[in-house]
């Protein structure tokens, strides 16, 4: 089949693909006029095979709503082992690709080529998956308008910088919600991406229950089912009372950031069941080893550099810090979301305290606030 692009052929997970052979860069990378691929998405991908073949409930029906090339759907097929597979993309270049994708796989699916708000209203499924170029919100209103009780939504956004607290005015009129630049600004961009998704639930008289969420390279990833309306929300504000401490407040606050999910980012019994496949990469596997062990942690953590800025200290290695919380009582555990970042269950003095007594001898000086 010709293409009026150059294209390549290349191995992803389980998947043999035919992609547009074009320059690339790391990170979110740059749209042209032939149908999208990032390889650096591919633990995204990764992640998402683990998760879907372990829902919580049979996936009998599952749309890629924003297929691209369709690797991402060819790989649900593949490696989660999903029942009927629809892909959609508004590019007739992408869904001729998509199709020459599915015969090099094997695969019988149905393609589709047009909108997907439009296209979504039509027809339930049990999985629908939304991974754009761009912010995920102008297709969640009709995504959440045809979801049913039960059905399960995947979301990527990659608009980082507006979520994870860069600008956080676009944040506002995006998400309608407040994000703060600071070591845990990407749980908050997850957390406010989930409150903006509950809002949307309980205006169709819903609920979400997060499977899994986490952030990686430049993108941030939720997978929630939709349960019936069951009473109060776990959405609120916080407020930055200090270093690696975010407290609950008002959104009447001063320098309050939300409104934003406060519950857990995931189902630990599920999350806990997780394993890498035999085709995930290492660092997937490492990622989701991370996330195994923060699934039933508090919200929210703290690093070593916030600590060693406001104790003039140096920091000591993370692993004798978690040991140290660890052996007074906390839980402790590192977090994907940050490379120094601790989860844990101490309070601030506490943490404070261990971090002084393991601290090597000297002092770091007066290194400014951390970011």
């Amino acid at each position: 089949m010709e293409f009026p692009f150059p294209v390549a052929a290349v191995s992803e997970g389980a998947a043999n693909l035919l992609v547009p052979d074009v320059p690339r860069r790391k990170g979110p990378g740059t749209a042209g006029p032939w149908p999208f691929y990032n390889p650096t998405m591919a633990v995204n991908r990764d992640l998402g095979a683990i998760v879907l073949g372990k829902w919580p409930r049979p996936l009998g029906s599952v749309l890629d709503g924003l297929a691209a090339t369709g690797a991402w759907g060819v790989r649900m097929a593949l490696e989660a082992g999903v029942g009927h597979l629809t892909l959609n993309d508004r590019s007739r270049e992408s869904t001729r690709l998509i199709r020459e994708n599915l015969r090099r796989n094997k695969l019988a699916a149905d393609v589709h080529t047009g909108d997907l708000s439009a296209y979504v209203r039509e027809r339930r499924y049990d999985f629908v998956d939304v991974d754009p170029f761009g912010p995920p919100t102008p297709f969640l209103g009709a995504v959440f308008d045809a979801a049913s009780e039960s059905s399960g939504v995947g979301i990527t956004a990659t608009d980082t910088a507006v979520l994870c607290g860069t600008y956080p005015n676009a944040c506002e009129r995006r998400y309608g919600a407040r994000s703060l630049r600071c070591a845990q600004g990407a749980e908050i961009g997850i957390r406010i991406l989930l409150g903006y998704c509950q809002c949307l639930a309980s205006a169709r008289r819903k609920q979400i229950r997060p499977i899994l969420a986490f952030s990686a390279e430049h993108f941030l990833r939720v997978y929630v089912s939709l349960v019936r309306d069951s009473g109060p929300e776990p959405i609120g504000h916080v407020f930055r009372a200090g270093a690696g401490h975010l407290v609950s407040t008002s959104g009447a606050t001063r320098g309050a950031v939300g409104p934003l999910w406060l519950g857990p980012l995931g189902d630990a019994a599920v999350v806990r069941r997780l394993q890498p496949l035999s085709w995930s990469s290492v660092a997937s596997a490492r990622l989701l080893s991370l996330l195994k062990s923060e699934s039933d942690m508090p919200a929210f953590f703290i690093t070593t550099d916030e600590l060693a800025s406001r104790e003039r200290r140096s920091p000591p290695r993370l692993d004798q810090f978690i040991d140290g919380l660890r052996a007074i009582g906390f839980r402790a555990t590192r977090t994907h979301f940050h490379p120094r970042g601790v989860k844990t269950d101490a309070p601030p003095q506490d943490c404070a305290r261990v971090f002084r007594e393991l601290s090597p001898t000297g002092s770091t000086g007066d290194s400014g606030p951390a970011s």
